[in-house]
């Protein structure tokens, strides 16, 4: 097999046609979508209706709370990480809640920039991650060193000038993370989401309201009000074009002066003035249509249904079944970069603290269900499946349990129709090193705001125990299996 000595034989097409100017960043690369788009998206992101709810939307559904998932050597190590990481959660991101608010954050950064950017703030002195700062996705310059795209922030002031050349601070791989949603090619910059939406934003849209706030204004008249006025009588020795100027100055005097009183609905003239009035209301049969389809080109662009924006026309229960389930997909891959940078923050502040872990790992709990019943029946149908395929031997209790989101069957002896070849099989995996590793589970209590251990066994005694004539209670005995 013959490879390229330089380990691709193609180039990186990004750099000869997309260098940047002088303004942005020497030698750094340029975007499709240039840094002032950034910008106004995020200002849309603040006062555009459609774009602020398309943004809620998506922290609303994507922060749905969330649990931790520990690999140590031991149980001892894991309840150290726990508290460790207790204490962390309260602090990283003091500004909304600590890190259930830092989770609101992401969501909105990426919903409409289309990316994570932010670092975390080390304190050296007490070896720990003191916060997560957001550094602004606009801000973010990449140059292409040594075969890959290194991150610099361009803030565009004085102070960064005397910390490096030409403004552009390179940011430390180590504490700082830029994570983009979906990319054009090999272009290290993420695509915004609503980009597509921009142009009927800032368009026909922009348009429309200032033509609404004009007929608003003159709402108080329900219509359009033409007045005749009797032209002055031209004085001696004037001449045309001075008395044509005085003529205009006496119309916008009249104008100004009825303009308050119309608003009022109270109007005072002379005889020699004549009003004519015309309803505008009748006149306006297609505004609505035409507003609904530069809507719907919004709405097309955020690649969100109508029914998301509080618009019912003609939704009907299986198709909104089908809306949400496509919006909760859409929020799935929102969810994979802030569960990789949530991460990253908290094996910082573990190996800060010199508490080595094998790993660490987030899930976002199931988002709320549209119809709680049906969802429930469902699942109780998957489980009745998964666990009638594990009795009847076409898969093993494994498979059942990894079908139901579990890891292993806890005991596979119960849905095995070869309980002895199962405890064989059981005893390999567990000689094998299966459970070397010490896992916890801890579950984010939104209220407390706290991380508290799920206990995920709970197993009978072994041995049989009577029932104790006075309490009818039967013992429990709770393991954790190491």
């Amino acid at each position: 097999m013959e490879l390229p000595d330089s380990g691709r034989s193609s180039v990186e097409s990004t750099l000869s046609d997309r260098i940047g100017d002088a303004l942005n960043g020497f030698g750094t690369v340029s975007p499709l979508i240039d840094f002032q788009m950034l910008s106004l998206l995020k200002r849309l992101w603040l006062f555009n209706p459609d774009m602020s709810q398309f943004v809620s939307n998506i922290v609303y559904l994507g922060n749905t709370g969330h649990q931790i998932v520990i690999d140590a050597p031991s149980s001892q190590r894991a309840e150290a990480a726990q508290v460790r990481l207790n204490e962390a959660a309260s602090r990283i991101y003091d500004n909304a809640a600590g890190v259930d608010g830092l989770f609101n954050g992401y969501f909105a950064q990426i919903g409409w920039s289309g990316a994570l950017s932010s670092e975390d703030v080390v304190d050296l002195r007490n070896r720990r991650v003191e916060r997560v700062a957001f550094v602004p996705v606009e801000q973010i310059r990449f140059r292409f060193l040594e075969g890959r795209y290194m991150p610099f922030q361009q803030p565009n002031t004085l102070a960064a000038l005397g910390r490096a050349p030409l403004g552009l601070i390179p940011l430390n791989e180590n504490t700082y993370r830029y994570y983009a949603l979906q990319t054009v090619e090999n272009s290290p910059y993420a695509k915004p989401p609503a980009s597509a939406a921009v142009a009927a934003i800032t368009g026909p849209q922009t348009d429309m309201n200032d033509n609404i706030k004009f007929i608003a204004q003159k709402l108080g008249i329900l219509g359009l009000v033409s007045m005749a006025c009797t032209p002055p009588k031209q004085q001696p020795n004037e001449t045309i074009t001075e008395y044509q100027s005085r003529a205009k100055r006496y119309l916008s005097a009249v104008r100004d002066a009825l303009a308050p009183s119309f608003k009022n609905g109270l109007l005072v003239h002379y005889t020699d003035q004549k009003l004519q009035h015309g309803n505008v209301a009748s006149d306006a049969r297609g505004a609505k249509e035409i507003w609904q389809i530069n809507e719907e080109q919004v709405m097309s662009g955020l690649s969100m249904q109508p029914a998301f924006f509080g618009r019912t026309d003609s939704t009907t229960e299986t198709y909104a079944n089908v809306v949400y389930n496509l919006l909760l997909a859409q929020v799935a891959n929102f969810q994979r970069l802030v569960k990789r940078r949530q991460e990253s923050t908290y094996r910082l502040d573990l190996r800060l603290g010199g508490i080595e872990v094998g790993g660490i790992s987030i899930g976002f709990n199931r988002a709320h269900a549209r119809d709680p019943l049906a969802e429930a029946q469902a699942d109780e149908s998957r489980v009745r499946t998964a666990l009638l395929k594990a009795e009847k031997g076409v898969i093993s209790p494994d498979d059942a349990a990894q079908e139901l989101g579990y890891e292993s069957a806890f005991d596979p002896e119960l849905l095995s129709t070869h309980p002895e070849a199962a405890r064989a099989l059981q005893a390999r995996m567990v000689g094998a090193g299966r459970a070397s590793q010490f896992s916890a589970t801890f579950r984010f209590d939104q209220s407390a705001q706290r991380y508290r251990f799920a206990p995920s066994r709970i197993e009978l005694g072994g041995a049989p125990v009577e029932a104790d004539d006075n309490t009818k209670v039967i013992p429990l005995k709770k393991k954790m299996v190491a």
